[in-house]
């Protein structure tokens, strides 16, 4: 995953653990955002939840809650509990599953747990959540959990715990990180004894920033209207014109106003819902639904895959950290494959290696070099032999024996070194690896 930079967002996280003393100092320090802890489990509210609420708001911080889950619960139990203490709080930054224990739960479990948990409070606020864990956790999720921003937890040991290390490490999951929590030791002014300290990547950050919205006059969080403002309009207006819905003038500003009631009462005429101009469940979730449907690739859409199965499989070395992808069009990246990387290719698109569970672009790899060696070649064999390479344009020398059992030496690699496999095994003729 990504290094941290200079030009990320400060972010800290703070619960009733925190003895915190003076809000302004914190805002002078160069911190941005603030995660709060409002609930645990499904019955737990922390303390402090409401006054970190005020007093970050107030000095005009963004702000974002988590909820520490327990993975034995009822999914939904924890993200209606969260929501409803949630109540008149706004929020400026995507609501967060705090998952980081097993509870003796396996893998498997443990992934469906979170699945079910970010898709539900997804369903309820329209807004996409960000899960948390630990690094150390990551080998629980699969590529059906990385739709999800991270925010994963890693600290380096001894004198450079309050430094951290400058990126968490490889996932097989995420290619990058959202944020990345590097110090449970940092030192804030405003803030007595160590707090957790954070980098949002920039990127990340403009992509969900709506400013900070102020105090008061919210709606539940499963409905918007006109009036209301934050991270769930953003998002809603971005899904809405991805799906050719116009606003023109103010596009995703946030500000939930006449444009964006037109272009939702538009979109809830042409899908036979009540065109109120109101954000409801039913219309949210009609909108989750078409997008999820907007951007799964048409099989049309996708590049033919040349299938070359156990017989004719090259192996290839990646040239750097490169990604997987889920689709033969090389989008949805799935996981990072590790400079130096030797593995098996089985088929092949005009720009991309099929791999197991994906794809991978040619340009990102070395295919390796193979010797073949064929014997019993005729003069006729030989000349059909040179006229195939010279048609294919594959660049190569023959190593021919005039006497005994002539044979050809061939070496070649990637595609070539398929053609050539596949042109002997065609012809019939016998040939090993050197």
């Amino acid at each position: 995953m990504q290094d941290r930079s200079k030009q990320n967002i400060k972010v800290i996280d703070v619960s009733h653990h925190n003895s915190i003393q003076d809000w302004k100092k914190i805002a002078a320090s160069g911190v941005k955002g603030v995660y709060i802890k409002l609930t645990e489990g499904k019955s737990y509210l922390d303390a402090d939840a409401y006054k970190n609420y005020l007093g970050a708001k107030g000095v005009g911080l963004r702000v974002g809650f988590y909820c520490y889950s327990h993975c034995t619960n009822d999914y939904k139990k924890e993200v209606d509990f969260f929501l409803s203490k949630l109540g008149k709080m706004k929020a400026d930054l995507p609501h967060c599953l705090d998952l980081e224990e097993n509870k003796g739960q396996s893998k498997a479990k443990v992934n469906a747990f979170a699945l079910a948990w970010l898709g539900y409070i997804q369903k309820k606020t329209v807004i996409t959540p960000i899960l948390y864990t630990g690094y150390s956790f990551l080998s629980n999720f699969t590529s059906a959990v990385a739709k999800y921003p991270l925010w994963v937890a890693r600290y380096a040991g001894g004198s450079k715990r309050q430094i951290g290390f400058s990126n968490p490490g490889d996932s097989k999951i995420w290619n990058r990180w959202a944020m990345f929590q590097f110090t449970d030791e940092g030192k804030i002014n405003g803030i007595r004894g160590n707090v957790d300290v954070n980098e949002m990547d920039l990127a990340f950050f403009k992509s969900i920033d709506s400013g900070v919205v102020l105090t008061g006059d919210a709606n539940p969080p499963s409905s918007y209207r006109k009036g209301d403002s934050g991270l769930g309009v953003k998002e809603l207006q971005q899904k809405l014109m991805k799906l050719g819905y116009k606003l023109p003038k103010y596009k995703d500003d946030s500000n939930y106003g006449d444009e964006t009631v037109s272009a939702v009462k538009s979109f809830q005429k042409k899908n036979g819902l009540t065109a109120d101009g109101i954000a409801g469940e039913a219309t949210l979730g009609k909108v989750d639904e078409l997008i999820e449907e907007f951007d799964k690739p048409k099989v049309e859409d996708l590049p033919k895959v040349t299938s070359l199965g156990d017989r004719y499989a090259v192996q290839v070395k990646a040239k750097n950290d490169i990604g997987v992808y889920q689709y033969a069009n090389l989008s949805k990246n799935l996981r990072t494959l590790k400079e130096g990387t030797v593995f098996s290719v089985y088929g092949y698109t005009y720009a991309a290696w099929a791999v197991p569970g994906g794809f991978v672009q040619m340009k990102d790899v070395d295919p390796l070099p193979v010797t073949l060696i064929t014997g019993g070649l005729s003069k006729e064999m030989e000349g059909n032999f040179r006229s195939f390479l010279k048609t294919e344009g594959i660049d190569a020398e023959l190593n021919l024996h005039a006497i005994g059992n002539p044979n050809a030496e061939i070496t070649a690699s990637g595609l070539n070194l398929i053609k050539v496999k596949q042109y002997l095994g065609e012809n019939n003729w016998w040939y090993e690896t050197k």
